[in-house]
């Protein structure tokens, strides 16, 4: 691989931003979404539902018959911390008003909800709840057999080493047996391919074998990242992510906007 695939929808900016681990994934969000064209996504553990919004953003604007929905009690835990319900208050105005045709919030435990969904339903599933080894690990394998042959599994947190995490255990034992990838910047994303449908191993995220094409992926999304959370701005000026050798504002940067300082 020479060149990643990069879309429109990789530049775009979230229409809704709130404070999140996740910010950065943003832009990997959108591509997903895009390229692989699920139809239903499914995610678990929303809290302010930053990454849940990057999902239906992009489903809306792919314009795809899909059907999203976001599990979570909205109580917290002692990693996202505990709240009051003002925090799925303000998600849920947001939401209804833009989403609802397509998304469900289902304010329930992961356990209680898994019911509802079809076997074999799932085309992309996001576990983000309570990070303990066991939990992440229960998580995973509860939930597996609601995957479709197209499942994709996101695992956030895979790069942190705190002893009450252990998504990053979990990773490195389930990678072995499935095509892969991970980001290591905003503390990790694992990017899973579990279904056997030919058109998962064949995405492209799952086609960098080679290490410089790895580090050239990684790089090109943290960039993009960066820009959504402010850590560097991408201007017109600037080389752009894709790897083209073109400045952002004759490539990728033509359709889209980039920072108003030129340089």
């Amino acid at each position: 691989m020479t060149f990643f695939p990069y879309s429109p929808a990789s530049f775009q900016r979230p229409t809704r931003l709130v404070t999140s681990a996740w910010i950065e994934h943003a832009p990997f969000a959108f591509w997903l979404i895009d390229r692989h064209r699920p139809r239903c996504v499914t995610e678990l553990g929303t809290h302010h539902g930053f990454s849940y919004l990057c999902f239906c953003q992009q489903v809306q604007a792919s314009a795809l018959d899909a059907k999203c929905f976001a599990v979570d009690t909205w109580a917290g835990d002692e990693h996202a911390g505990y709240y009051g319900a003002d925090v799925f208050d303000h998600l849920r105005g947001y939401h209804d008003s833009q989403y609802s045709s397509f998304s469900k919030l289902i304010r329930s435990t992961f356990d209680e909800a898994v019911d509802q969904f079809a076997d074999e339903s799932i085309d992309l599933l996001h576990i983000d709840g309570r990070h303990l080894y066991e939990d992440v690990k229960h998580d995973f394998e509860t939930w597996r057999r609601k995957l479709s042959s197209r499942g994709i599994v996101l695992f956030h947190d895979t790069q942190v080493r705190d002893p009450s995490f252990g998504v990053y255990q979990l990773w490195e034992t389930v990678k072995r047996d499935f095509p892969h990838f991970e980001f290591t910047h905003c503390y990790g994303l694992g990017v899973l391919g579990v279904g056997h449908d030919p058109m998962v191993a064949a995405l492209p995220i799952f086609q960098a074998h080679d290490h410089a094409d790895v580090i050239a992926i990684r790089n090109a999304f943290e960039m993009l990242g960066a820009s959504v959370s402010g850590r560097h701005p991408l201007r017109r000026n600037d080389l752009c992510p894709c790897g083209s050798g073109k400045k952002f504002k004759h490539c990728h940067g033509s359709d889209v906007q980039a920072s108003d300082n030129p340089r």
